[in-house]
């Protein structure tokens, strides 16, 4: 049975604040995108190896950085040995 009395600190039912070191460990997917185009069924199926999609996007336009559908940050996409890596130049406010 519920009550509309919130509990009290000393109840064993009590609620904590919930601190971020709890969340230090989580693992979360990081999407980076680079951009978006339309194009009909017939472009998308005439697709072949080699084929160009042209996106919305300048070459020096920020990538956005999802975390869970939201934008995080923003940045600029960079070479690290032989990898793709986005550098930060804009984060989320916590």
């Amino acid at each position: 049975m519920s009550s509309d009395r919130p509990a009290s600190p000393s109840s064993p039912n009590a609620l904590a604040p919930i601190d971020a070191a709890l969340f230090k460990g989580v693992t979360v997917a990081i999407e980076a995108r680079l951009g978006q185009t339309e194009m009909t069924i017939d472009s998308l199926m005439s697709l072949r190896a080699g084929s160009t999609v042209i996106l919305d996007e300048s070459i020096a336009d920020h990538v956005d950085l999802y975390v869970n559908g939201v934008v995080v940050a923003r940045g600029e996409i960079v070479a690290v040995d032989d990898r793709f890596a986005v550098r930060i130049v804009e984060l989320a406010a916590t």
